[in-house]
């Protein structure tokens, strides 16, 4: 029998030999199980020391001599059972530190027309099938200012065409509602509007694992972030925000 099954359960190549041959033989004394299992009668002796300490071969003294015999392979059952059972005792624990462990949190930065590219062009690529959020408490002044007001369009279409839909959430004023026409007819964009959000020149985009927060100065300076755990808590606190605004 192929002793890897036994090496699976916890013992040593040579400890399955002696086991194995043990199984075959009935009982055996040092010599004989040196000779059957190729294994060297020094190291014989330590590892059927080892195999009694795990309760898996026992002995007999008959005239001065030690004969070994195997216990039943039920053993080995239980000898698996009782390390489940320790490992039970430490899961929680393990649990505990594996949960309270920080996902690594990759920041850069980013600025002006290229680094709004970058940031359109890395969504387009990596979060197809997905939605992006997007946060713009400043009533879309961008659409105004070259050379943003020219790109803005076409990189929401990009979007689009990677199956990537966009949720827009603005501030709600005659000339956002305005602007926004811009973007009439873009397939998978929806946008509404809000009163309750406070003027800010700070927008983001939520989008999968990634979070662009943008500062509306010149040039613009975007900070990127990939986190799963920041994205999503700005993603929960846009859907409930989304629930109550406006067309």
């Amino acid at each position: 029998m192929d002793t890897s099954v036994l090496e699976d359960l916890g013992l040593s190549r040579n400890e399955a030999k002696i086991y194995l041959t043990l199984l075959r033989l009935g009982k055996a004394n040092s010599a004989e199980l040196a000779r059957e299992s190729g294994i060297h009668r020094i190291n014989v002796y330590d590892v059927l020391n080892s195999l009694i300490s795990k309760g898996i071969v026992s002995y007999i003294s008959e005239g001065g001599a030690r004969n070994f015999k195997p216990e039943s392979p039920e053993k080995l059952k239980e000898m698996l059972n009782a390390k489940i059972l320790s490992l039970d005792k430490v899961l929680p624990q393990l649990l505990m530190e594996f949960n309270s462990r920080k996902e690594e949190c990759e920041i850069s930065i980013l600025r002006g027309v290229e680094g709004k590219k970058s940031q359109f062009e890395e969504i387009a690529r990596t979060a197809r099938n997905t939605k992006n959020r997007i946060f713009t408490p400043h009533g879309l002044i961008s659409f105004e200012r070259p050379p943003y007001n020219r790109v803005l369009k076409k990189w929401y279409e990009k979007l689009a065409g990677q199956n990537v839909s966009s949720r827009h959430l603005i501030l709600d004023t005659p000339a956002a509602r305005r602007r926004v026409k811009m973007l009439k007819g873009i397939r998978n964009y929806e946008a509404r509007f809000s009163r309750d959000i406070h003027f800010s020149n700070v927008s983001w985009d939520a989008c999968g694992e990634l979070l662009f927060l943008t500062f509306h100065i010149d040039p613009y300076l975007i900070i990127r972030i990939k986190s799963k755990e920041i994205a999503q808590s700005f993603i929960d606190s846009f859907e409930l925000m989304w629930k109550t605004a406006k067309p």
